[in-house]
């Protein structure tokens, strides 16, 4: 599972080094671009966010259940001083959520920039992500 983020969209050129994958994501520029790419993708339907084109809202929510995955990578605007991923939208942390919980593993994706933010939505907490990919140094 990928979300909207445009972080998670610069995966897309590793994952076609990888055979017999299924894409599953809220975002239509990743499910597009995925697509040309050759990666079997699944893309939820829901309301579209028109600030990051991807489909958020309960309809979008219900079809993320239906599915489970081995891996998510999904990002946020921000992380705390204690460790709290957080972004602006209420409805597209409602999607990541899902993700996290129907994927094995979860990866969040956060460059150094975003730490020691603070923004409205409470995504989780980064000590129930199994890894967080950052070029942040201590």
């Amino acid at each position: 599972m990928l979300d909207a983020s445009t972080t998670a969209f610069h995966l897309l050129p590793y994952l076609t080094k990888f055979k017999n994958i299924l894409l599953i994501t809220n975002s239509t520029k990743t499910a597009l671009e995925a697509a040309s790419r050759g990666i079997q993708t699944i893309c939820t339907d829901g309301k579209i966010a028109l600030e990051s084109f991807c489909y958020v809202g309960t309809d979008a929510e219900s079809i993320l259940k239906k599915y489970n995955a081995d891996i998510a990578f999904f990002s946020c605007r921000g992380i705390t001083e204690d460790g709290i991923a957080i972004d602006n939208s209420i409805l597209e942390n409602s999607i990541r959520r899902i993700m996290i919980k129907n994927s094995k593993e979860t990866y969040l994706l956060c460059d150094k920039t975003k730490f020691g933010k603070n923004f409205l939505s409470t995504l989780c907490n980064i000590k129930d992500i199994t890894y967080v990919i950052t070029n942040k140094t201590n």
